[in-house]
């Protein structure tokens, strides 16, 4: 489990977010990385443990906190996400490997979309030491990255980003995974062990992949690919390794999250299907809304994982078609994220998690709402 996650935290997209954090400096980045990685993972690694609690993967443990056509909208959300998440991962592939070979980005985003589909086709069902493996050797390339960089004196970043804003883009990361980590996490062989080895492999991952986004803005100057581009094998070899070992993960999710809107039994198909629509997308996705991307993320998925929280720490389990207590208090918590983050109030992940727990408890009292009844 701890080379899974570490695996999935190892990507291009964390290196480019980490850079969007350099305009904070070494210092401020540095501590802005570690808080939102502290609650974010804590996030990501408590929704592990209660999906193998249950025995059950992330989309059933949704639906039984929302009820059933609550949980298939939830599940919706979380296939576009990941078909988002996968286009991303093949663009940033692409244009890295298109800045090495000085091939065209096309020509670029179709080989790197075909070896994501090959690995997500042939490991489907996880293969674990092939995993494990790469990413041991991702983990050593990407500290040797370290090693190409001056120190000695950090650049002045003249773009603007505040203290705030770079936390909740970091706390964004992990919570992406929430919606799938319990398609892993169900067949843990012990609560503590899925908890901690999701924890700090997805954290010490993570913090790296960051850091190092931020020491290569800070310490070169220099784009992401750019950078990468200067490298040779080294990137090369980092650029194919974590673009498959994360994007597999994330087409094989939306394959199982797919299940609870439609029953089907060809995965592979599946497969296929997502691969296609994640490259096609790739083509059109735009880059600079990067940001407001993984801010979106954010404000769905933590009012969600609110309500699924609260409901497994009170032990209830809603059965029916649509549970409207947590359906208001989840979108509640969407309005107030994103009032909180426009307005720079506090961090807006634990202000919204604070307030959903609030208000999903006031209404679970509300009878003409269902109430308690509901559970």
């Amino acid at each position: 489990m701890f080379f899974l996650w570490a695996g999935a935290a190892i990507s291009i997209a964390e290196i480019y977010t980490g850079s969007m954090i350099a305009p904070l400096g070494i210092k401020k980045g540095l501590l802005a990385i570690f808080i939102g990685h502290v609650i974010g993972t804590l996030f990501l690694a408590f929704g592990g443990y209660i999906s193998f609690r249950g025995n059950r993967n992330a989309m059933e443990k949704v639906r039984d906190s929302f009820g059933g056509l609550g949980g298939k909208i939830v599940a919706l959300l979380n296939v576009l996400q990941l078909i988002g998440w996968s286009a991303i991962m093949i663009i940033q592939g692409g244009r890295a490997i298109s800045g090495q070979t000085k091939l065209s980005l096309n020509l670029c985003i179709l080989v790197v979309a075909a070896v994501v589909f090959l690995w997500s086709y042939c490991f489907s069902n996880y293969t674990k030491k092939v995993n494990d493996i790469s990413v041991i050797i991702l983990i050593i390339l990407c500290v040797l990255l370290f090693f190409r960089m001056d120190s000695s004196k950090a650049l002045q970043i003249s773009q603007n980003i505040s203290f705030t804003t770079a936390i909740e883009i970091t706390i964004a990361m992990p919570v992406s995974w929430l919606p799938l980590i319990g398609d892993y996490s169900k067949d843990g062989i012990s609560g503590k062990g899925v908890f901690l080895s999701s924890f700090w492999g997805y954290f010490i991952g993570s913090v790296l992949m960051y850091s190092l986004g931020l020491a290569i803005a800070l310490y070169t100057g220099k784009d992401i690919v750019e950078f990468l581009s200067s490298t040779g094998i080294i990137a090369a070899l980092i650029v194919l390794l974590a673009t498959v070992t994360t994007t597999f993960v994330d087409i094989y999710s939306a394959v199982i999250s797919s299940k609870q809107i439609y029953s089907f039994k060809r995965n592979n198909l599946a497969i296929i299907i997502y691969c296609a629509v994640s490259t096609a997308l790739a083509f059109i996705f735009p880059m600079e809304n990067y940001q407001n991307f993984l801010l979106l993320i954010g404000s769905i998925f933590v009012p969600v994982y609110t309500v699924v929280f609260i409901n497994y720490i009170l032990k209830k389990r809603y059965n029916g078609n649509i549970n409207i207590v947590g359906g208001i208090a989840a979108i509640a918590g969407i309005l107030l994220y994103n009032y909180f983050n426009n307005n720079s109030l506090g961090i807006p992940t634990v202000f919204t998690f604070i307030a959903v727990a609030v208000i999903y408890l006031i209404l679970k009292n509300v009878k003409f709402l269902g109430g308690l009844e509901n559970d």
